[in-house]
């Protein structure tokens, strides 16, 4: 699989994929520090910079897969809830490189405040564009708690599967895979943080990185 990754940051994306033999072919990152990581981790892979400059034709049909979190500070409930007037606006660059470079899959995360900005009419449209483009959709709130972090870190992942309306479902929800007796928030934030103190002082476990199946899904 190869990939574009846009608003990349330090590349979370290819920490996850990487293992799996995952390609990227290009980020987009204008911020000086994650530009900074990203040439000195993946010095072959082009930083294209502001994507609002971006012509994709050159990478029209290339990627398998588009993923981003455009910027959320005007989606968060604990922003000023500007919804598209704000940074979040940039939501319509993500649509225009998914557009130009015809994906088979796109992955966009962001806040669960994206469900409920301008009530609800900035993810119903990016849902509209998306379909306009033929993709079908599936999006889940995801925790970072249930990802063996010890930290309690909601996003919404939105997937698309280009001209296939169940596939991004199957991205998402794995049903031979759905538990419905999931330890506490607190439980299992007890549960990870003795397995971190257990892996200190220099024997480390590999970290699996992947979706998973949590208790405060929320699914509209």
């Amino acid at each position: 699989m190869r990939y574009i990754s846009v608003f990349s940051g330090i590349e979370a994306a290819s920490v996850a994929w990487s293992p799996l033999g995952w390609e990227p072919l290009a980020f987009s990152e204008i911020e000086p520090f994650p530009s900074a990581v990203l040439a000195s981790r993946f010095p072959d892979v082009p930083n294209l910079g502001d994507i609002t400059k971006v012509d994709w034709s050159s990478y029209a049909g290339a990627a398998d897969v588009v993923v981003g979190g455009s910027p959320c500070q005007s989606f968060s409930i604990a922003g000023k809830r500007e919804g598209l007037a704000g940074a979040s606006g940039l939501m319509f660059e993500y649509i225009r490189a998914v557009r130009e470079l015809r994906p088979r899959f796109f992955v966009w995360e962001n806040v669960p405040g994206a469900l409920s900005s301008e009530g609800g009419a900035a993810f119903g449209q990016l849902l509209s564009e998306m379909d306009d483009l033929g993709y079908g959709v599936a999006w889940r709130v995801l925790d970072a708690q249930f990802f063996g972090v010890a930290q309690r870190r909601r996003r919404v992942f939105l997937v698309g599967c280009l001209g296939d309306p169940g596939r991004a479902s199957e991205v998402l929800f794995e049903p031979d895979c759905l538990r419905w007796d999931h330890p506490s928030s607190r439980d299992k934030r007890q549960e990870l943080a003795g397995a971190a103190g257990a892996g200190a002082g220099g024997n480390r476990q590999p970290v699996a990185y992947g979706f998973a199946q949590n208790t405060r899904d929320e699914v509209r």
